[in-house]
């Protein structure tokens, strides 16, 4: 069993509140990878958690770019949409 079935839910749940702070701040998927220094189309698998895995350092990018603190991203706690 390889890390993405074995983690998908995590994934799942980084990615959808990627998606959630990213909206908040109006902005495109397009101009949050710009500002860290990624393409689209890898910003657009990480909110869809379509990887295997993905740098601790594009997390740690992705939260700062958002304004919120890395485990805002990563917490179990539920998480009202």
């Amino acid at each position: 069993m390889g890390a993405l079935e074995r983690h998908k839910a995590t994934f799942q749940r980084i990615g959808n509140r990627i998606a959630y702070y990213r909206k908040q701040r109006r902005l495109s998927q397009a101009e949050l990878a710009r500002n860290i220094g990624i393409s689209v189309s890898y910003m657009s698998k990480i909110e869809r958690a379509d990887l295997e895995s993905f740098a601790v350092i594009t997390l740690l990018d992705i939260a700062e770019a958002l304004g919120v603190p890395p485990m805002a991203l990563l917490s179990e706690d539920d998480f009202k949409f």
